[in-house]
């Protein structure tokens, strides 16, 4: 109930007295007696006013008083009640003292209520102020270990490319004849290295695309058109493994609007991770469907898995590869999502307001 309708009924009272004594004046003439009726129902109706008028009134006092601060009541720690949280908000700023000061000196409830607000709103205001600096520090703190990643990523490139070469070199025209065991040796450090090049020109490019300096241009491309390539990488992957991979997709499927390049490397990704965890001689499907959202779906669907295999998208040991991968395709107002069975790939199809776009 409102404050206002509570302070209306308590007045009802005294205006229910002022009809009463007119009543009383009107049948208190010579000759005439009031009746019976009246009188009881008066008697009763100014008991029930009485009663009511005194809970609605002691109601709205204690809720004032609870407001000044004046009556506190006796709760254990932790209490939800509002003037408990709002006491402990003002020790903790440090602002107790001064409102319970103000509170006690205060000649008039509505004073002390006063100060307390004031104290209260100057406790949010603090409390923002901190927020608001703490939000810029670790925004400035996000900046410098990501121009720190930056740069020693950007090292990092330019010291395999120089280990890249000699091995390379060693390889195609060896100094002397090279027993098989050295061969493999020199075989597998060019390999690492290529990989960890690999990796690290992948970061590079997901920090572009966090600063947003990774241009991203979508247009309409068919569905079939732009999983070709993935699949076709993804096929001989899984020959060599012995996985069956068994696509299914409409030549009618509607457009789609994507990056193309950027679609198809973070969809080759996918399907290449997919094919990995799939143990060998099971199959491999990729359904691919138009959805009642306006969407195209691409379901990943792992008949069966490699034992203790965690490089799924969304798992801790997620890979650059597959993080990229991820945030190339959100970049496009696409989505991945996980589930027991897969992953399963959304984007979103063209309409009649496509438009090319440059940004993350």
């Amino acid at each position: 109930m409102k404050v206002g309708d509570r302070l209306f009924i308590a007045v009802l009272p005294a205006v229910f007295g002022l009809i009463l004594v007119a009543a009383l004046g009107y049948w208190g003439r010579y000759e005439r007696s009031v009746p019976a009726i009246v009188v009881i129902v008066a008697a009763v109706a100014a008991l029930l006013s009485l009663v009511f008028a005194w809970r609605n009134t002691h109601y709205v006092v204690a809720r004032v008083e609870r407001l000044a601060g004046l009556r506190i009541p006796r709760t254990s720690g932790g209490s939800s009640d509002p003037v408990v949280i709002a006491q402990n908000a003002l020790r903790d700023l440090g602002m107790a003292d001064a409102a319970q000061r103000e509170t006690h000196e205060a000649g008039d409830e509505l004073d002390a209520i006063e100060a307390t607000v004031a104290g209260l709103s100057s406790a949010v205001d603090k409390g923002r102020r901190e927020s608001a600096r703490l939000a810029r520090e670790a925004s400035d703190r996000a900046k410098q270990f990501e121009e720190l990643l930056d740069e020693v990523t950007t090292h990092f490139a330019d010291r395999t490319q120089e280990a890249r070469m000699p091995l390379h070199i060693l390889l195609s025209s060896p100094f002397g004849d090279l027993n098989e065991n050295q061969e493999e040796m020199l075989g597998a450090a060019q390999t690492a290295v290529d990989a960890v090049d690999t990796e690290v020109r992948q970061l590079r490019k997901l920090l572009q695309l966090n600063r947003g300096q990774l241009p991203i241009i979508t247009q309409p491309i068919g569905v079939a058109e732009l999983l070709r390539p993935p699949l076709a990488i993804a096929g001989a992957r899984a020959e060599r493994r012995h996985v069956q991979l068994r696509p299914t997709l409409s030549e009618t499927m509607p457009r789609v609007v994507v990056d193309a390049v950027h679609a198809q490397e973070s969809l080759t990704s996918i399907l290449v991770n997919a094919v990995a965890q799939t143990a060998e001689g099971r199959d491999l499907d990729v359904d691919v469907r138009e959805t009642d959202q306006g969407r195209v779906r691409v379901h990943v669907v792992i008949g069966g898995r490699n034992e203790g295999d965690q490089s799924s998208p969304g798992s801790p040991r997620e890979s650059i590869e597959l993080r990229l991968a991820k945030r190339l395709l959100e970049a496009q107002s696409g989505t991945v999502t996980e589930d027991e069975h897969g992953v399963s790939i959304e984007l979103p199809i063209e309409k009649a307001s496509s438009v090319v776009r440059n940004g993350r």
